[in-house]
């Protein structure tokens, strides 16, 4: 209705403000909003991240501040849209409202924005979610129920709690426009009606969320040591049912964080807050799944901008990557204590093509000669009755040993070994020498690997060749590669080091990732692939003023490189081109040492 004629002392004619002209008023005004909120997010977008779930306060001053000056005498009455369309607030007798009771009218709007979305983190079941829920749901329902009802006063919610009313800019004097009360208290026992029947839905719907009730201690912990900014965890349960009729109850548990920093693997946080769960001792029901949802960015209620991730599992897959958590994770001050005996031979393992047993057959006299003399490599012949790994079928082979003279110290000086050993019954791990693949050499040059062939040391050496085995075969190292940080950036990396013209900034690339991308170049490793450019040059160790040039011909070669070079660590020289067997053997050793450091 257009126009009423409100009777008082005088007749005045009013003009209300029509429906149409409000509603489009209000969709112009929440665009600016909108456009508000998105340029807030362009300028603060790293400190709204922060923020996480406070960020909805900065909505709800920036709605509360544009309605509550516009509409206010401050404006006269008018925010941008009404003065576009001619409209605007006022009190029974034309005037223009004060700021307090303008702040009071935009409640309805600036309560909607905050409360949106609010976590009730706290809460022992479902109850105060669905209370939530149901005056974020009336505030919108009541302001249209009551602007369709008041046909005098065309009065909604928000004009009701401040007394205003919308008129034309041409419209003065009093207002005297009684609504009726039978839909006031329609509107009263509107919310109520709404919450009984969430609230019976709720009992019976199949789809039901139930809050985790001993979630407070994982949100707690999780909060405190990892780079989130919130999380929520929820117990969902769902029933399908097929054509056939057949009813299916999925149940999922199911978490959703926001990290704070950009840059954080997805994968890797994941693992991490499912770490926590397990950890505090939480109960799963039998046939549950845990579904845990990393989001990235800010919700201010009047714009948001997020990105999000989704990890979906059941509890068995979970646990076996949960171990992995801190492979690339934070360092802590305190190395954990480690058995130096079995460290040592589970490497020794690792880097050897063959581990054999049998009789050494050393000449003292001339080691003692050489080490009054020069440094020289000698040869020394061994007698094979056992073989535990590899595949040499030669009964007698022929060991090159360097023996250093004098104080001289390396790698390859630690001779007493030979000594010791000398015509005694031994295991040895070995390597085929570089030079000559029809002679061998002591792994890691030296015979510091050296065991005596005694039933404890065989089934030590047994044992470990069986779980190396295992390792290898069943991909048990295969599960870090999912939190690897850097895969995707190394495996570019990779195909740029086929094209001649990327071929040399990839290389720089590999290096500038450093030591944290380690772990995704021992997933990505096995690769054979021709290189574009046969040549890389590295300082090593870093910082050292010594340069090395490497003559690699396949992907495999640089990477075992690199590795050496990050990790501190050799599982084969297949710097400067290898045989097949000698790059079989690295790479396995390499996912050897991935899946120990993971444990």
């Amino acid at each position: 209705m257009d126009e009423i004629v409100a009777t008082s002392d005088e007749v005045t004619t009013i003009n209300l403000a029509t429906r149409k002209r409000r509603f489009f008023a209000f969709l112009i005004d929440a665009l600016i909003i909108v456009l508000i909120g998105k340029l807030l997010g362009l300028l603060f977008g790293d400190f709204f991240i922060e923020l996480g779930d406070l960020g909805k306060i900065v909505g709800f001053i920036v709605v509360l501040f544009y309605f509550g000056i516009g509409n206010s005498k401050i404006l006269n009455g008018q925010t941008v849209a009404k003065k576009l369309l001619k409209i605007r607030v006022v009190g029974k007798s034309s005037e223009a409202i004060s700021v307090q009771k303008s702040f009071l009218r935009t409640i309805p709007f600036a309560a909607y924005i905050l409360l949106n979305g609010l976590p009730v983190s706290d809460s022992a079941d479902l109850y105060p979610s669905l209370i939530l829920g149901t005056i974020l749901f009336s505030i919108p329902v009541l302001e249209t129920y009551f602007v369709i009802v008041n046909n005098k006063s065309l009065q909604s919610l928000h004009d009701m709690i401040a007394k205003t009313f919308v008129v034309s800019v041409k419209s003065e004097g009093n207002i005297n426009i009684a609504n009726q009360k039978v839909y006031l208290y329609a509107g009263v026992a509107l919310p109520i009606l709404i919450l009984i029947v969430t609230i019976a839905g709720s009992a019976t719907v199949s789809n039901k969320l139930i809050y985790v009730t001993d979630m407070q201690k994982i949100i707690s912990v999780a909060s405190h040591e990892l780079p989130i900014s919130s999380i929520s965890m929820y117990r969902n349960k769902t029933t399908t049912t097929n054509l056939n009729g057949e009813t299916t109850q999925v149940k999922l548990i199911e978490v959703t964080a926001a990290k704070i920093n950009k840059d954080e693997n997805d994968t890797l946080l994941a693992i991490k807050i499912a770490k926590v769960i397990f950890n505090s001792g939480f109960k799963f029901e039998d046939g549950e799944t845990l579904s845990i949802t990393i989001i990235y960015g800010y919700d201010i209620g009047i714009a948001s901008n997020y990105f999000s991730n989704k990890f979906n599992d059941s509890i068995e897959n979970w646990k076996k990557v949960v171990p992995f958590a801190d492979l690339v994770g934070k360092q802590t001050q305190e190395k954990p204590k480690v058995d130096e005996e079995y460290e040592f031979l589970w490497r020794a393992v690792a880097r050897s093509q063959h581990i054999v047993s049998g009789v050494l057959h050393v000449d003292t006299n001339k080691i003692n000669e050489i080490k009054q003399k020069a440094t020289e490599r000698i040869e020394i012949n061994f007698v094979i009755d056992s073989v535990y790994k590899g595949d040499i079928s030669a009964k007698e082979i022929v060991i090159r040993k360097t023996i250093c003279a004098g104080q001289e110290t390396g790698i390859h000086c630690y001779d007493s070994s030979l000594f010791k050993y000398n015509n005694q019954r031994i295991i040895a791990p070995i390597n085929e020498s570089t030079s000559d693949t029809n002679k061998y050499a002591f792994t890691g040059s030296n015979a510091k690997s050296i065991l005596l062939e005694t039933e404890e040391n065989k089934t030590k050496i047994i044992s470990e060749i069986a779980k190396q085995k295992d390792i290898i075969d069943n991909k048990q190292y295969s599960s870090v590669c999912k939190i690897a940080q850097h895969f995707t950036e190394v495996k570019s990396i990779i195909e740029d080091m086929l094209v001649d013209s990327t071929a040399k900034r990839a290389y720089e690339s590999l290096e500038k990732l450093g030591k944290s991308s380690a772990a995704a170049m021992i997933c990505l490793m096995d690769d054979r692939r021709e290189l574009a450019v046969p040549l890389i040059t590295l300082a090593y160790p870093p910082a050292s003023k010594n340069v090395k040039q490497y003559t690699p011909k396949q992907v495999v070669d640089v990477l075992a490189t690199f590795l050496r070079q990050f990790a501190r660590n050799d599982f084969g020289y297949i710097y400067n081109g290898a045989s097949e067997k000698q790059r079989a053997n690295t790479v396995n050793g390499w996912r050897i040492f991935l899946w120990h450091i993971a444990h």
